[in-house]
């Protein structure tokens, strides 16, 4: 079906912030932290990690996310495999961590379980590729397999219980879309190695680019909104689907391919809650959001409408 109007406008906008935001601002990125690995195990590692503890300031993450890559080495996944005590290693090279309500114990019930996915499948990849289905429409059952295999295993090596407790902290780091989560971070970490591009690895074949749903956090839930990707208010599974659907419309094939960009306008404050406090003069898909166009024109106008009393001067409407 072609693409009506107000569609082609934000397929511009898109292309253009695709275009615009790659591996030159990774800073502002945990990606960025991913990519001084080479080697295949060790990317999949340093990138659940990374994607795991994503939540939060960028700054913090990347701080933390370090800590912990730093405490594994060089070889990350080589590292995981000669941990042969978790608890242990919380104790000793994760003295002190905390990020946000996660602290030492939590990070290394994260490590464990990462252990575990590469002694049983050989590679984190196979861990996840095994529970994948050729019917499925997108990765969310997936995703239900995995984690359900994940809350499965014993955890007594890194916490001392057999099973995590509902109101484990640890428990974050395994959403399940069936129980309507976002699964931001799970999203997250399917993109960086399922999508091949400059920013995004591509290690992972087995998984179709255009069964990834959109990583939803609430910079993407935000712009999604104002360009009119999604009516709906909760950032959940449901709103997720529904703006990788609409991205589908721009590039069947490869839908979340624009989740880079979109996260940065907001990540960089061009695109705010208060439509007063954002630079929509900054924003690349400004003429497809009615925000934009609505500021842009107010901001036209200050030149056009003369200050009363005084026709040399242009007058100041509110932004």
């Amino acid at each position: 079906m072609p693409l009506a109007p107000r569609e082609s406008l934000l397929a511009d906008g898109l292309e253009r912030l695709y275009r615009t935001y790659g591996p030159e601002t990774a800073s502002s990125d945990p990606i960025g932290l991913v990519s001084r690995y080479r080697e295949a195990e060790d990317l999949e590692v340093a990138a659940w990690i990374a994607s795991a503890f994503a939540y939060g300031r960028v700054e913090t993450i990347r701080s933390n996310v370090t800590r912990l890559l730093d405490a594994l080495g060089p070889r990350p996944a080589r590292a995981l495999d000669a941990i042969e005590d978790f608890a242990a290693f919380a104790r000793e090279q994760l003295a002190g961590f905390r990020h946000r309500f996660h602290g030492a114990r939590d990070a290394a019930a994260l490590l464990y379980a990462i252990a575990r996915a590469r002694s049983r499948s050989g590679s984190v990849r196979s861990y996840f590729e095994e529970e994948f289905r050729p019917d499925d429409p997108d990765v969310g059952a997936m995703l239900s397999r995995v984690t359900a295999r994940i809350l499965d295993l014993d955890f007594r090596p890194a916490l001392g219980v057999r099973r995590l407790p509902e109101d484990a902290p640890a428990r974050f780091f395994f959403p399940d879309p069936a129980r309507g989560s976002a699964c931001k971070r799970w999203n997250l970490f399917l993109r960086w190695m399922v999508r091949k591009d400059r920013l995004d690895f591509g290690l992972w074949t087995g998984i179709p680019t255009d069964r990834l749903v959109i990583p939803m956090d609430t910079h993407i839930h935000l712009v999604a909104r104002r360009l009119g990707l999604t009516r709906r208010r909760s950032a959940d599974w449901r709103a997720a689907l529904g703006i990788t659907r609409r991205l589908a419309r721009f590039d069947p094939t490869d839908p979340v391919r624009f989740d880079y960009a979109l996260c940065r306008i907001g990540i960089f404050g061009i695109c705010r809650t208060e439509p007063s406090r954002s630079r929509c003069e900054e924003c690349l898909a400004r003429k497809a959001c009615p925000v934009g166009r609505r500021r842009a024109s107010r901001t036209a106008l200050r030149f056009l409408i003369p200050a009363r009393g005084d026709a040399s001067r242009p007058a100041a409407l509110p932004a």
